[in-house]
C-alpha cells in the first residue's frame, strides 16, 4: 500500500478524515473522478487537518504540495481505498455531483411533462367514454361524430369534451415544439468538445420521454386528413431528429458508464439505475423504427394482394388491422410515458443536487408550449360567446351564427336516413 512520502503510515485508513467532512469531501471527489480539483487553499487545510501525524498542523506549503502530488500520481490506488471508507460518504457523493447538470432533466422538464401527460390522459379518458357512449346507442344518427348539439347551455362534461375535441392540433404542436427543443438541446450536448461529459444516461431518458408522448398521440393525429403535408413533414422531421438524438445519447451513456464506474459505484443514488436506462434505450429505439418498418412491411403484403385493382387500399382487413396497430402503438408509448415520468421523479427526489440544477430559467421555460393549449382550452369551457364543434372532422370553435347551419346539415341527414329506412326493399 502506498505510502506518504516521509511518513510511514499508510494514508486514508489512519487518516482523521471525518474531523471535516466537507473538506475530505472535495477532495476525496477530486480524488475519484479526476475533475474540480479542489484551490490550494482547501488542499492545504485538508492534509493539515486529517493526516494524524506530529506537527501536521504546521506542515509547511512544500510539504503539502509534495503529498497533493503524490495523491495526483497515485490515485489510480487511492480510489480503491476510498471505496472501503464510509466517513463522510454524503459529502463525496455531494461533492461528485449527479447527472443532474441543470440542462434537460429539472423540475421544469418534469412539470411539462407531468402536464402534457395529464392532458393526454384526460383526451384519452374522454375519447374512451365517446366510444362507449356511440357503442351504446342504438339510433344510427347518435353514431355519426357530427350530431347537433343539444338545446341550451351545454354541461361540464361536455364543454370539456369539446375543449379537448378542438385543441388536438394544439395539444401535438406543442408537443413536437418541446420534444424537438429537448432533442436539440440533447444532441448539441453531445457533439460539443467537453473533457468530461457525465450525464448521458439521464439525457437518454430524458430524449425517451420526449418522444413517448408524440407516439402516444399517433392517433390522434391520424384521425383526419386534414394538413396532411404539414403532418407528415413534422412527423419525418421528429423521426429524423429522434433517431439522432438515441444514437448519441445511447453511445455517450455507454462511454460515460465506462469511464465513470466508480463513481457510479460509490454514489450510486448519483445516476439512474441501469435498469431504466436500458429500458429507456431499447423501448425508444423499438419506438421510433417501429412505424417505418410496419408501413414497410404492409407495402410489401399489399403488392401480393390484388396487385391489379385499387381495392387493395380499401380492403376492410387492412383498415382494421393498421386501427389496430395504431391503437397498440398508442397505448404502449402510454405506459413508457408515465413510466419514465416516474422514474425521473424518483431519481431526481433521491440524488444530490443543487438548487440552480433543478429549477432556473431553461427550466421555466419548458412549461411556455401548454400556456396556449390551457388558455385555449380554458376559453372553450368557460367562454360564451363561440361554441366549439367537430364539424365533419373539423375541430376549431366555430361562431355563433355557424350553430344554425350545423343544425340544419344534422336535420337533412336525418332526412335522408328516415327516407332511405322507410324505402321497400326489393
Amino acid at each position: 500500500m502506498s505510502v506518504l512520502p516521509g511518513a510511514t503510515t499508510p494514508p486514508w485508513t489512519s487518516f482523521d478524515v471525518a474531523a471535516n467532512c466537507s473538506l475530505t469531501g472535495n477532495y476525496f471527489a477530486w480524488v475519484v473522478t479526476q475533475d474540480n480539483e479542489p484551490p490550494f487553499p482547501e488542499v492545504a487545510k485538508f492534509w493539515r487537518m486529517t493526516v494524524g501525524l506530529d506537527g501536521a498542523q504546521n506542515l509547511s506549503d512544500t510539504r503539502v504540495i509534495e503529498w497533493h502530488e503524490w495523491a495526483r500520481s497515485n490515485g489510480s490506488d487511492l480510489v480503491y481505498q476510498v471505496n472501503i471508507l464510509d466517513a463522510c460518504r454524503s459529502e463525496l457523493c455531494r461533492s461528485i455531483g449527479s447527472e443532474i447538470d441543470g440542462g434537460l432533466a429539472g423540475f421544469g422538464v418534469l412539470a411539462s411533462y407531468g402536464l402534457g401527460a395529464v392532458l393526454l390522459t384526460l383526451y384519452g379518458a374522454f375519447a374512451l367514454r365517446g366510444l362507449l357512449k356511440r357503442r351504446n346507442t342504438t339510433t344510427a344518427l347518435s353514431e355519426k361524430p357530427h350530431t347537433a348539439p343539444p338545446d341550451g347551455t351545454p354541461g361540464l362534461l361536455r364543454r370539456i369534451d369539446e375543449a379537448l375535441r378542438c385543441t388536438t392540433y394544439d395539444l401535438f404542436t406543442a408537443a413536437a415544439f418541446l420534444s424537438l427543443g429537448v432533442q436539440a438541446t440533447e444532441i448539441y450536448s453531445q457533439i460539443a468538445p467537453a473533457a468530461h461529459r457525465y450525464d448521458s444516461s439521464l439525457q437518454l431518458i430524458v430524449s425517451a420521454l420526449a418522444f413517448y408522448p408524440l407516439a402516444a398521440m399517433l392517433p390522434l393525429v391520424l384521425a383526419s386528413g386534414r394538413r396532411s403535408l404539414l403532418k407528415g413533414a413534422i412527423l419525418v422531421a421528429l423521426f429524423v431528429v429522434h433517431t439522432a438524438a438515441w444514437v448519441l445519447s445511447t453511445n455517450g451513456a455507454q462511454d460515460d458508464y465506462y469511464h465513470n464506474e466508480m463513481p457510479m459505484d460509490l454514489c450510486p443514488q448519483n445516476h439512474p439505475p441501469q435498469a431504466v436506462v436500458s429500458a429507456a434505450m431499447f423501448t425508444m429505439a423499438a419506438m421510433v423504427w417501429m412505424p417505418p418498418l410496419f408501413g414497410v412491411c404492409l407495402s410489401v403484403v399489399l403488392c401480393f394482394y390484388r396487385c391489379n385493382s385499387r381495392v387493395m387500399w380499401q380492403a376492410k382487413w387492412l383498415d382494421k388491422v393498421a386501427q389496430g396497430a395504431v391503437a397498440l402503438y398508442a397505448a404502449a408509448n402510454f405506459i413508457c410515458m408515465w413510466g419514465a415520468w416516474t422514474a425521473l421523479v424518483v431519481f431526481i427526489k433521491g440524488a444530490s443536487r443543487r438548487a440552480e440544477d433543478v429549477w432556473n430559467l431553461g427550466q421555466a421555460l419548458a412549461l411556455t408550449p401548454w400556456i396556449s393549449v390551457l388558455v385555449e382550452a380554458v376559453s372553450i369551457v368557460c367562454g360564451k360567446s363561440y361554441i366549439p364543434g367537430t364539424e365533419a372532422g373539423v375541430a376549431g370553435r366555430l361562431p355563433l351564427g355557424f350553430d344554425v347551419v350545423r343544425q340544419e346539415k344534422v336535420l337533412h341527414q336525418q332526412e335522408d336516413t328516415g327516407f332511405l329506412d322507410d324505402s321497400p326493399v326489393h
